[in-house]
């Protein structure tokens, strides 16, 4: 977990802090996970916002994809061209997402490594009692290595009963730096009583024991809340995501439906049943947070509304152009009437016919209406034309 090690250092130190704070593991998880979204609000706040400025552009784009159904290549030119002129990027909200996923893979590394985070035990000393313990037979081989996901949380698990504590003293004492002994019986003690000393209790769960290594016991409710708070946040994100394809089949909907119904809080199942308590722990705080954010950044930017919003606007602008077009086509029309009658007129006097020309009262007229027409007008124009350019 090098790499994991490298990101978890920072978040594992504001994790100390906090758990210096509050001494309680439970307590500093939640906290920790708390501080660690809110610092990642902006990139969240951002990547919402991106999608509400797409779902602002959504009305059109649909027009855009029922005129070039036959032509992707010129709905694809269309879409870029109307993304562009409004400055919209369809790869926006990756980097806040990429940053966020890099952050994740810290938090995951600064919860499972606990002794490293929150104790002043040095990594000798940890590898020590790691191979110690494997050597008494109470740790797999595969936590041994420090790639280990859960090994720390093992050492934690089996040095908490006082079983092996002389057999670890004397591990400890034994590692060299040149000739002489690293660390004094004095060191090594202490060492193992800070991590006795740790606190993974709650409510008399011990969370580093794993869910599905007993039978049905009070450990059973951490993967349990585990799935409904997935199932929560995955219904508070469909519900939302409804509103903004309100009226619109989307293509795999049914398919995604399924999966954020029934395949992601099943996996949030299954694994919190399958790792230490505290792991779990980790997924229902999470989980609970992810759910006041979502609330609280659609509270903020609505893709749903701002979409309802943009398809009123949207109507509203092309039926007062309409409504331009029929007040011009009828002052037009009343001009050529004008002038008919005028022709009629003269005809009937005996004069001779010339060329239809609008008298000047009725040029004046049919000038001002057209004028006030456009003035009218003028304002909402640029939006129209734009729109239609697009959509040409």
């Amino acid at each position: 977990m090098g790499f994991l090690d490298f990101l978890g250092k920072p978040l594992g130190y504001v994790l100390g802090l906090v758990f210096d704070l509050v001494g309680n593991y439970f307590l500093a998880i939640f906290l920790f996970t708390f501080v660690v979204r809110l610092l990642m609000f902006p990139l969240s706040l951002k990547t919402q916002k991106n999608q509400a400025d797409r779902a602002r552009l959504a009305p059109r784009l649909e027009r855009l994809q029922k005129k070039y159904a036959k032509d992707p290549k010129k709905l694809q030119e269309k879409q870029m061209a109307l993304y562009e002129k409004h400055g919209v990027s369809m790869t926006g909200g990756c980097l806040p997402m990429i940053v966020q996923m890099i952050v994740l893979f810290g938090i995951i590394s600064a919860i499972y490594s606990p002794v490293t985070h929150l104790t002043s035990v040095p990594a000798d000393v940890i590898d020590t009692t790691a191979t110690t313990l494997n050597k008494v037979g109470v740790l797999a081989e595969s936590d041994v290595k420090q790639g280990s996901y859960y090994r720390e949380m093992r050492i934690l698990q089996h040095i908490d009963n006082n079983e092996y504590t002389d057999e670890v003293t004397t591990a400890i004492t034994n590692i060299k730096s040149g000739d002489k002994a690293k660390y004094t019986k004095a060191q090594a003690t202490e060492y193992i009583t800070e991590m006795q000393e740790m606190d993974f209790s709650l409510f008399g769960m011990d969370l580093l024991e794993q869910p599905n290594s007993k039978g049905i016991s009070v450990l059973w409710l951490i993967p349990l809340i585990s799935g409904i708070t997935a199932l929560l946040s995955s219904l508070l994100s469909m519900h939302y995501q409804k509103q903004m394809t309100k009226g619109q089949a989307q293509q795999g909907q049914g398919c995604s439906n399924v999966m954020m119904l029934v395949f992601l809080p099943a996996t949030s199942l299954f694994i919190a049943f399958s790792v230490p308590g505290a792991v779990g722990l980790y997924w229902i705080c999470s989980n609970l947070i992810a759910l006041l954010q979502t609330f609280v950044l659609n509270q903020i930017y609505n893709p749903g509304k701002i979409r309802a919003q943009a398809e009123i606007e949207y109507e509203e602008r092309r039926r007062k152009k309409q409504e331009d077009k029929k007040r011009l086509a009828e002052a037009r029309a009343r001009e050529q009437r004008e002038l008919a009658q005028q022709i009629k007129e003269e005809g009937k006097g005996g004069q001779k016919k010339k060329p239809a020309k609008p008298t000047p009262k009725a040029e004046e007229q049919v000038v001002a209406e057209e004028t006030a027409v456009m003035e009218e007008t003028v304002s909402e124009q640029p939006a129209v034309e734009e729109a239609d350019k697009t959509e040409e």
